[in-house]
């Protein structure tokens, strides 16, 4: 755990001292849910919801400043399929609609097609480590955009060696976004980086509860201006 943590760290520095342009933050609260449905022949169905609202904002009152912070308020749908290949590994595709509104700005509505791969593995019998490579391609009002996205989980029991009902686990999740445009079209490659660390209970067979804190770090300018986005988070999920 110590080491993931360290890892992530890292990468969030390295991308922030290179950066020579200007930082605002923001703080806000993000809640989720999501419902997974079996399937014949081992596939699964999940529908996601969830809304971001920031309700403190670094420079709010400058609105030609504010029209630059991306997803300000945003709310989203997502419903995919995925199979199971074996206990550590599974494919799957997805569809997702929604928008955002920036401060200042108007709402940008959003659809999103994706494919996804997950690869998992236990530690020392306990602890699970995944990784999730997620390509999309994104149709917004403001334009169409592509990008790769790379998230490694860590989930960790804290009673017992097994997940069990009534009992409470650790999370932390660290996630890498690339932007798959030109050069000329895009801030940079390595343009958000995203960082959650989380507390959940296993509250019963089908069903989970999550508490946690979020932090993103977001290039949106050429001149590598910044924002920091800095959150609570709520998530309740049913099987």
């Amino acid at each position: 755990m110590r080491k993931f943590f360290t890892i992530v760290f890292f990468l969030i520095v390295i991308q922030s001292s290179f950066a020579q342009g200007h930082k605002r933050d923001y703080f806000g609260t993000q809640i989720g849910t999501s419902f997974t449905y079996p399937l014949p022949r081992g596939w699964k169905a999940n529908g996601k919801l969830y809304t971001r609202i920031f309700w403190a904002k670094d420079g709010q009152n400058n609105e030609e400043l504010g029209k630059n912070a991306p997803a300000m308020d945003v709310i989203r749908f997502t419903l995919a399929v995925a199979k199971s290949h074996s206990p550590f590994f599974s494919y799957g595709m997805g569809y997702l609609i929604g928008g955002e509104q920036e401060f200042g700005g108007g709402y940008d509505r959003e659809n999103r097609l994706f494919q996804q791969v997950t690869f998992s593995q236990l530690l020392k019998g306990r602890a699970r480590l995944a990784q999730q490579i997620k390509l999309e391609e994104r149709f917004m009002e403001s334009g169409n955009r592509v990008r790769l996205r790379t998230k490694f989980s860590y989930e960790l029991p804290l009673q017992g060696k097994n997940l069990d009902p009534s009992e409470w686990y650790l999370l932390g999740e660290y996630e890498l976004l690339m932007d798959l445009r030109n050069k000329q079209a895009r801030n940079a490659f390595f343009y958000d980086n995203r960082l959650q660390l989380n507390i959940g209970r296993y509250t019963m067979k089908m069903k989970k509860i999550e508490y946690g804190i979020g932090y993103y770090l977001t290039t949106i300018s050429k001149s590598s201006d910044k924002e920091q986005f800095w959150f609570l988070r709520f998530g309740l999920f049913l099987n």
